[in-house]
Parts: structure tokens; sequence; C-alpha cells
């Protein structure tokens, strides 16, 4: 089988254990392993999308980071002996300007100008609210223990979960939808950005412009023993 690293830092004791029981290449892998933390899951799955990712933990905190790096070896024979299960894990679309924007932990509208707020419509199935506040949060349970719970002090388990960060007319508690809902924001006043997850690629968005979200098609899969 074939596998591609993605990393933080350089780990060329592990690479070499590794290629013992794969080959690695960077196009058309079966496996990825990300070795590092929590970032580098995220830019593991934005570079290689829905390939089921084996997580290996080298940073600090990593709370999706699932083995050590001790357990490498073991781990390896199990992946390459077929003793392993795939989790699903949800992630969201956002359509911006005829683009498609895919997030694993969040999608979010940030003000531009962290000195002045932004006014903004939520639109989800029937719930509407008119905000005035530094943005809005629309996460995935993988992602709600991040940036979501740090806003709201909750993750949760299913759903899409909506935050608003800093807002002035509602309170911190989060509001919890149904996975196939389609979320609509509209921008009225000021201007700000359309980030994903720890992606530093960012689009400006402009007073009237509306962006659009809901679950993408293709989730992604993580290996499990």
């Amino acid at each position: 089988m074939k596998v591609a690293i993605v990393e933080s830092g350089r780990n060329l004791e592990m690479k070499k254990i590794i290629s013992k029981y794969f080959k690695i290449v960077k196009n058309d892998p079966d496996f990825v392993i990300s070795i590092g933390g929590d970032g580098t899951i995220l830019a593991s799955e934005r570079l290689y999308p829905s390939i089921p990712k084996l997580t290996i933990k080298t940073s600090q905190i990593c709370r999706k980071c699932d083995y050590s790096p001790n357990r490498l070896e073991i781990i390896l024979k199990m992946l390459n002996d077929g003793k392993y299960e795939l989790k699903k894990e949800m992630k969201l679309e956002a359509k911006f300007k005829g683009k498609r924007i895919i997030a694993l932990n969040e999608i979010q509208l940030h003000n531009e100008n962290p000195t002045v707020a932004i006014r903004f419509d939520v639109y989800a199935d029937k719930m509407y609210r008119n905000v005035i506040g530094d943005g809005v949060i629309v996460s995935t349970p993988f992602g709600s223990t991040g940036y979501f719970k740090s806003i709201t002090g909750k993750s949760f388990k299913k759903g899409i979960g909506i935050a608003f960060n800093n807002s002035y007319n509602f309170p911190r508690k989060p509001i919890i939808i149904d996975e196939k809902s389609k979320i609509k924001i509209k921008l009225n006043r000021e201007s700000g950005l359309l980030l994903r997850d720890n992606d530093q690629n960012f689009v400006r968005v402009k007073e009237n412009q509306k962006i659009y979200i809901k679950k993408a098609r293709k989730p992604a899969f993580f290996v499990n023993f």
C-alpha cells in the first residue's frame, strides 16, 4: 500500500519505520499519516481530502491525535494487516461567489477590522438572527472542541453548531441544528473575512454579499484500531 506523510517538523526516524511497511508517495496514496498536532490534521485533510488519516501525536497539545509515536510500529502492522476500522467525520461546504470552500472544523465569517463590529443576518431552517459582533462560527462536531468551544464553553456530537463571536445582542449559548440544514449568512454592514479551519488563505466579504453553508457531500475518514 501507498501512504503520504504530512508532518510538523522533521521526523526521520518515524519515516524510516513507515517505509518498512508502506511505500511513501506524494500522489494518490491509500492512506495519509499525519504527524504533529491538530493543525497538521487539518492541513492533511486539505491536501488529501477524504483519504483515510492515521494521526500520530508529536505536538504537546493535540485533541484529535489518536496515537503516540511509541506505538507506531504496532499500529503500522495492524494497518498493513487490515485490522482497523474507518471512522467518518462530517465536513462543511460553503458557497461564495461561485466558489466551494470545504472545512473539517469550521467555517466562519469574521470582522476584517478588529476595532469595528459587523452586522449580519443568519438564516437556518426557520431560525433567523440579526447579529452585531465580531462574526459567526459554523462548526462540525469534530471541530466543536476547538474554536467553537472556546466561545461557547460547549462541544457537541451531532448536527451543525452555530456560535456568535463577541456578539453584542446574543449570549454565548450556541445553536445546534440538524446536519441536513442549510445556512445562509448575509453581511449587512462593514467588511468581513470568510475563513475555514486554520487555512491562512481567506476571502474578503463585502456588504450585501451572501454565504451559503451546508454539510459537505464527502466526509473525512480516520483510522481507528
